[in-house]
């Protein structure tokens, strides 16, 4: 068993289910394209289950990078650190975002580097420092990810018009002048795209309909998934760097700026579920640790069990010599602290844990959240006899 960690470790991390293990039902639509006065356009659903934090995270310029950027993660601090990047933009037009794909099984990765940097320096190392697909397929031909990065593929433009697929499979460029749509299937790899009802749909848009804003948020709206399990999508003008962002929790909801505008900001996290905060002020708040309170191993005891939700995973709870102990699917583990009869709470993290009881179902839940930022829920798993 892993040692405890007493609050040392950012709770962020743990929760860095990034793209090298997206599950294969997760879907999104990319696309980029290039409109007849050269200008060049990018877009992205991204789709997932409800109930899991999704963010725009805002990274200024810093002595150690030549460009500001933004990244889209699942799961970050408010004010914009770590968390699971499924894609970003940069100043200079460089975009990336990842489709989940099966895996691939190939040895092609095995004779690359690992980055020195490491895996989680990666995707912030790209759009802090290069500024052209080409300089990321350099990248690429030579580093790889030491672990996962087989059950996705990288689709990358820049603000030049050039377009391309990188996954395990390999790297292809997409034609000059030639739009670049990819779904749920190994591009690389020569799957059929027809295959996925999504691409056929945007491809075909792209062929009669003049590239800009409108036909891209057409796209967007056609690809979406039927079940409204789209989380977010976003459009970037790669050329003026134009922003906008969608949130579907919300439908109707929709924000634009600029990329200059939201680096002006600082470094901050947006979460898709109030979009507005980006035309608003953000005040920074330091978290406030509740007191720990008395609570007895009996009562505490009540709340053992494993709660699952489906896209984040299961989480543990049992109580040991220490007191009540959670860990998670990465292998996690922390004591939690009481605070009051159902509540606990990660030391020095912001992590707020609550026990309850689903109405409906009558298993017991346990609710997360910091700092009311963002919150999760799972669900105690029946237990076989």
């Amino acid at each position: 068993m892993k040692p405890l960690i007493h609050g040392a470790t950012p709770f962020c991390l743990v929760l860095t289910f990034c793209i090298l293990i997206i599950p294969k039902t997760f879907a999104c639509t990319i696309v980029s394209a290039i409109a007849k006065n050269g200008q060049v356009w990018n877009a992205n659903n991204e789709d997932g289950p409800f109930g899991v934090a999704n963010f725009i995270n805002v990274y200024p310029k810093t002595s150690q990078n030549k460009y500001g950027y933004y990244t889209l993660t699942y799961f970050s601090s408010r004010f914009g650190q770590t968390g699971s990047i499924q894609g970003g933009t940069n100043e200079a037009g460089l975009t990336f975002d990842f489709n989940a794909i099966d895996a691939v099984n190939t040895s092609e990765v095995s004779s690359k580097k690992s980055f020195p940097k490491g895996d989680n320096a990666i995707l912030t190392h790209i759009l802090g420092t290069m500024d052209s697909v080409e300089e990321v397929i350099a990248f690429f031909e030579t580093y790889w990810f030491e672990n996962g990065f087989t059950g996705a593929q990288m689709h990358v433009a820049d603000a030049e018009g050039n377009f391309a697929m990188i996954s395990p499979s390999g790297i292809e460029r997409a034609l000059q002048g030639q739009p670049l749509v990819s779904t749920n299937f190994d591009l690389c790899g020569k799957e059929d795209g027809t295959s996925c009802w999504r691409y056929p749909i945007a491809q075909t848009m792209l062929e009669q309909e003049e590239v800009g804003f409108e036909t891209m948020e057409e796209i967007l709206q056609k690809t979406a998934q039927k079940n409204g399990a789209t989380m977010y999508s976003n459009i970037q003008n790669l050329t003026t760097g134009e922003l906008w962002f969608f949130s579907k929790h919300d439908p109707g909801n929709i924000v634009t700026i600029t990329i200059k505008a939201l680096l002006l900001k600082g470094q901050q996290s947006y979460s898709f579920s109030d979009l507005d905060a980006i035309h608003k002020s953000q005040e920074t708040t330091n978290f406030q640790e509740p007191s720990p309170a008395s609570l007895s191993k009996e009562a505490q005891q009540k709340f053992e069990g494993t709660y699952a939700n489906w896209y984040f995973g299961s989480i543990t709870v049992t109580y040991q010599e220490v007191g009540l102990t959670a860990r998670f699917p990465d292998g996690f583990e922390t004591v939690l602290i009481p605070s009051e009869t159902d509540t606990f709470f990660i030391p020095n993290q912001g992590v707020i844990l609550t026990f309850g009881r689903d109405a409906n179902t009558e298993k017991k839940t346990l609710s997360l959240s910091e700092n009311g930022f963002w919150s999760f829920t799972a669900w105690e798993k029946d237990v076989r006899k």
